[in-house]
């Protein structure tokens, strides 16, 4: 007995005579109809799964025939260019022929900006170091697409990348707006700006967030102090949307139908203009979303209005920051009618685990192929090794800490003594009390181990004073006592970086500039000025630099461009939040990482702020970790998150990427 299938809408709807079991748990968002018949999403996804289930017995209407046979074109002819050495294009040598010719360089840059062209929403996820913001430009003017642009990029970016990228490749005509620091004067330049077919406005993901609030909309009496009259009016209280899942309303009503929900923008003139293309610049940050309330930044980025005719881009070198299923957040913002359901999609690649049965699992190898197939039509991702395989590879120095065992991480192995020993080993055994106790909640725990891992870079004083704080549960700012950590010498890191510094001929005649890296600015700070007193020199002289969160966003150009010029800065001190992504340092060729994150696509965006095509020379990574501390559990951890991301990544394709830290040989 033949099963027909038919296209309703968004649906698949599913007839037959006989009983179906085994829907629900076969494709994801199956459910049967009152009429007895049963329905699936559109997708191509739910048609393969039907027919492993069904085979032959299918039966397609006209209509869904050439829905499928449209999709597998298309993601057919998406694949093979973006498997292309180079493509042609034809608007982009007329209207921006310099960047035409830097393109030209970079064959593969080209297809990008082709693939780009042809779609109304796409993935960049290239490699950092690739070029992706070239790659962005050509492909909106290739595309004849008319401003205005809306460019929404980390802080520092936003000059130092895109105003420059702008300024330097595209006409005359073509104009970069970049906000200014200050509140008032950034409403004034937005209210002012003229939104022109040219314009492109270049901001941070800050300044599209969006409060959802929710108001009061019941009938209350209100007496008139004056006349003294009564009258009947709304309640018209407000209450934030983190609250939402109380049954109260601040002002004592119950929440129910007649509460309306209002969005109240920072910057209302963002969310007017229609803008021929938004992009959207390291990604992984801006547009996570799994389920529930999105934060406030996703919600603007999802109310930002984009022409009929315009374009929507994604770029980022770690499309989901070492968590696969993150990457839905992305897919939504991009294509919400083919990604609308998390639990839907994740349901098709992961098994459901956890203590409810709604975590997520392990991931369904068998169907990794029809993951990335399911890409093809909207992501663009290539490795250095596939398309700059001129580029000097990584070379991670120092030791496995399993000799012989190549799933071991490589790094400086170094031993802790003295007061910062004395120091972590107190914290370790108080920590450990404190977990085998039950007292610690998930937060604490978390505190606690980035005590242990500052402790693990350098010695310090723990001191409890009251600071404003926020709580995470209401958001309300209170002022209470707060353990705070303050790094001072001796530290086992400290001494080798001196040691290395000295053989590498600095401070007179240093063999090449370093970048040395840590999410604490408090112990880079102190390291900074370890090494002025230990070299002698004023804390002004030109042997440092840095990026933290502290440096204002109109400074970091500058400190950029004078740490890439000759005579400049020899060390610079980075922060892996404040400059670990979207800049480029063409002018280092050593990095030292005092510390890791528990994400490694974090460390992976570091390295490549001096592994790019535009720094073609041998680049050399120092990871610096304490034996018998949380830095080795990290190393560890990080590594097996590392493979299996990777694989998922770019296994598709057939490339060899395990990280080179199990590929290169030791220095």
């Amino acid at each position: 007995m033949a099963i027909t299938l038919n296209k309703k809408g968004k649906r698949i709807e599913i007839r037959s005579n006989r009983p179906l079991p085994g829907m629900r748990t076969t494709i994801p968002g199956a459910y049967e109809t009152v009429s007895g018949y049963w329905t699936v999403p559109l997708s191509i996804e739910s048609f393969i799964l039907l027919r492993h289930k069904f085979g032959k017995e299918l039966q397609l209407n006209t209509e869904l025939q050439r829905w499928v046979n449209g999709v597998v074109r298309n993601r057919r002819q998406m694949r093979k260019l973006s498997k292309a050495k180079t493509a042609k294009l034809t608007r982009l040598p007329k209207m921006a022929p310099e960047l035409y010719a830097a393109m030209r360089r970079r064959k593969y840059q080209l297809v990008g900006a082709r693939f780009i062209a042809d779609n109304p929403a796409t993935l960049l996820a290239d490699d950092p170091g690739l070029g992706k913001t070239l790659m962005a430009m050509g492909g909106i003017i290739e595309a004849g697409i008319e401003g205005p642009y809306l460019i929404i990029c980390p802080k520092t970016a936003t000059d130092t990348t895109w105003n420059r990228e702008i300024v330097k490749w595209l006409p005359t005509n073509h104009r970069a707006v970049i906000l200014p620091e200050w509140r008032y004067d950034r409403e004034r330049r937005i209210r002012l700006t003229r939104y022109t077919k040219d314009t492109w406005l270049i901001v941070h993901p800050e300044i599209v967030l969006v409060k959802s609030v929710f108001v009061c909309r019941q009938l209350v009496k209100r007496r008139d102090k004056k006349s003294g009259k009564t009258s009947i009016v709304e309640c018209g209280k407000r209450t934030e949307e983190k609250n939402k899942h109380l049954h109260m309303l601040d002002c004592g009503h119950v929440k129910n139908r007649h509460t309306k929900r209002l969005h109240i923008e920072n910057y209302p003139k963002l969310f007017q203009v229609e803008w021929g293309a938004v992009v959207i610049d390291e990604s992984q940050d801006s547009l996570i979303k799994r389920k529930g309330t999105p934060t406030q930044r996703r919600r603007g980025m999802e109310m930002l209005k984009v022409r009929p005719d315009g374009v929507k881009i994604a770029m980022s070198g770690t499309p989901y920051n070492s968590r696969p299923h993150y990457l839905w957040g992305t897919l939504n913002w991009l294509n919400p009618d083919t990604y609308s359901a998390f639990y839907r999609w994740a349901e098709l690649y992961w098994t459901k685990g956890g203590y409810t049965g709604y975590e997520i699992g392990e991931f369904r190898t068998e169907r990794e192929k029809m993951l990335w197939s399911s890409l093809d039509s909207i992501a663009l991702r290539r490795t250095k090794e596939e398309v700059a395989k001129d580029l000097p590879p990584k070379m991670y120095v120092g030791a496995r800490l399993v000799p012989k065992d190549n799933d071991s991480p490589i790094g400086i192995w170094l031993p802790m003594e003295g007061k910062q020993k004395t120091a972590y080993d107190q914290m370790a055994e108080t920590s450990i009390a404190h977990l085998d106790s039950g007292r610690l909640n998930a937060l604490e725990a978390i505190t606690e181990l980035t005590r242990l891992k500052q402790l693990a870079c350098s010695y310090g004083r723990l001191e409890t004073k009251d600071v404003w704080q926020t709580d995470r549960e209401t958001g309300e700012r209170f002022k209470g006592p707060k353990d705070l950590y303050f790094p001072e010498l001796p530290s086992n890191k400290f001494n080798w970086i001196i040691s290395s510094l000295e053989e590498w001929g600095y401070p007179k005649d240093p063999i090449d500039k370093v970048v040395i890296v840590s999410f604490f600015s408090g112990v880079l700070r102190e390291f900074a000025r370890g090494i002025h007193r230990h070299f002698r020199v004023k804390p002004d002289s030109p042997l440092c630099t840095g990026i933290t969160g502290k440096v204002p966003m109109k400074n970091r150009r500058k400190i950029i461009d004078e740490f890439n010029a000759d005579g400049g800065p020899q060390i610079m001190f980075l922060n892996v939040k404040a400059g670990g992504t979207s800049i480029t340092i063409d002018s280092a060729d050593r990095m030292i990482f005092i510390s890791e994150t528990s994400i490694p696509d974090q460390q992976k965006q570091a390295e490549d702020r001096i592994h790019r095509v535009s720094n073609p020379r041998h680049t050399f990574y120092y990871y610096l970790r304490s034996l018998e501390t949380v830095d080795v559990g990290t190393a560890l951890t990080n590594l097996e998150t590392d493979k299996i991301s990777h694989r998922l990544l770019d296994g598709r394709r057939g490339v060899e990427y395990t990280r080179h830290v199990l590929d290169l040989s030791r220095s």
